[in-house]
């Protein structure tokens, strides 16, 4: 795909972020609806269960029945600063601060209630406390900063365990990408802590046989799921980038390798596209298809990136409210629009992925096109991004030139025979339609007997 194409949509899709304030619906507020508030149901544990998947798997009228207000996620703002490994693309960093509780952290602008635990609403945890600290560092914040030692006085003293980081301060429970999350953001903060270097070596010593990792130690935790292993091994690459010590952490290039090699083997389907759980298709959320863009680019593969980029734009993008779908499932694809959970994931991935375009074309010279030969494009064509964008620098006669000549030798290949060179050839016809489309040069096609 044209790396143009890729930034129309991401910009489209920020502005339609920037005009709601950056506010807006997300898979887990349910608690917020005006509606359950009124009805006293809150109390009870298994009443708010219900009523969060109820909103969280309902169409959206439901959801605009129940009256839920639209919220702002330090999260959002924390990967649109930057964090995470993304790009920055705003300063957030005063709204940011701004945000910060009392006890140093930072938690999501809705109550939440887990099989395990109950999160009141903006209770400071692990996650949006760690993304936050590392979009502050990544929007030019130092380690010194005031808020910034707050935030990592509160993941050292609140929510360390005997070996690892606990998702909120109330509760125990042990998620390893929280652990290892929580240990990173101290890290930054105060490299060579030994919280962070235990809290790291327990996720390494967490990995299975398979390498992979369950997503934590309960017995309703032994699910693996496609964008929480994206963070582990994006999280253990940042890890062993900055040069951590110990014995345990020479382990590190075989972890990640067998994670990776258990992820893009287990996580993705046989085309290329990812799984929302390992081994299972089904439903496909939109949030791990951001999180497989970025990990193909942190470990290398931006070829296969910019496929599942051009693949998102073409299935989960929605030009006519400049938004991505929520996610795909059996009965088609699901609308609902959260902001955080897949806006800003999914813009936060296309900046990764066009940031990657951008220095692989600065690597790699432009393939160039001879107008005079047939298009042919193999399949898979790992080269078929830069191809597409020298086609858009042709002019319009050798654009021209290039889709009869094309078109001809299909002719012929057709008549000999030679299905697998006809294959290629179509495809070349195909891109230079699509292409010439978008350039508004029509292509009109001569009847004739063959």
């Amino acid at each position: 795909m044209n790396r143009a194409v890729l930034i129309n949509v991401r910009d489209r899709v920020l502005a339609r972020m920037r005009q709601a304030d950056f506010a807006g619906a997300d898979p887990f507020d349910g608690l917020e609806s005006r509606l359950f508030q009124a009805s006293g149901l809150g109390r009870f544990r298994i009443a708010r269960l219900i009523w969060l998947q109820a909103i969280k798997r309902g169409p959206g009228a439901v959801r605009r029945f129940a009256m839920i207000p639209p919220m702002i996620s330090p999260k959002t703002l924390a990967l649109l600063n930057g964090g995470a490994g993304g790009v920055r693309l705003g300063d957030f960093s005063g709204q940011l601060i701004a945000m910060q509780n009392a006890d140093g952290g930072w938690g999501y602008p809705f109550e939440w209630q887990a099989r395990a635990f109950y999160a009141r609403r903006h209770q400071s945890n692990a996650i949006v406390t760690s993304f936050v600290i590392d979009g502050l560092l990544a929007g030019g914040m130092t380690p010194d900063h005031a808020s910034l030692i707050r935030a990592g006085e509160f993941i050292a003293r609140d929510l360390w365990r005997d070996g690892y980081f606990a998702y909120f301060d109330h509760d125990a429970s042990e998620i390893h990408n929280a652990s290892l999350w929580a240990a990173f953001a101290l890290n930054r903060i105060l490299p060579g802590n030994e919280k962070s270097r235990r809290a790291l070596v327990r996720v390494i010593n967490a990995q299975r046989d398979d390498g992979s990792w369950a997503y934590g130690t309960r017995g309703h935790h032994g699910f693996v799921d496609g964008f929480h292993t994206g963070y582990i091994l994006d999280l253990l690459d940042r890890f062993r980038t900055t040069g951590v010590e110990g014995a345990e952490i020479g382990r590190l290039d075989g972890v990640i390798a067998r994670g990776w090699q258990f992820y893009r083997t287990n996580c993705f389907d046989p085309d290329g596209i990812p799984r929302s759980f390992a081994r299972k298709d089904g439903y496909l959320d939109a949030h791990a298809v951001a999180q497989a863009m970025a990990s193909l680019c942190r470990f290398g593969e931006v070829v296969d990136a910019v496929r599942l980029a051009d693949w998102a734009v073409q299935m989960l993008f929605d030009p006519a409210r400049d938004i991505f779908h929520a996610g795909i499932g059996r009965f088609g694809v699901d609308r609902q629009n959260y902001l955080r959970w897949t806006q800003a994931w999914m813009v936060w991935a296309l900046s990764i992925v066009i940031e990657r375009m951008a220095s692989k074309q600065q690597d790699t010279p432009m393939p160039t096109l001879d107008p005079n030969a047939a298009l042919s494009f193999p399949h898979p064509d790992p080269d078929r991004a830069d191809k597409e964008a020298a086609l858009r620098n042709l002019s319009e006669d050798a654009f021209r030139t290039l889709y009869a000549i094309t078109r001809a030798e299909a002719a012929r290949m057709k008549a000999a025979g030679e299905m697998e060179a006809l294959y290629g050839l179509t495809r070349g016809m195909k891109t230079l339609q699509r292409i010439g489309g978008e350039r508004g040069i029509i292509l009109r096609i001569a009847r004739s007997g063959a």
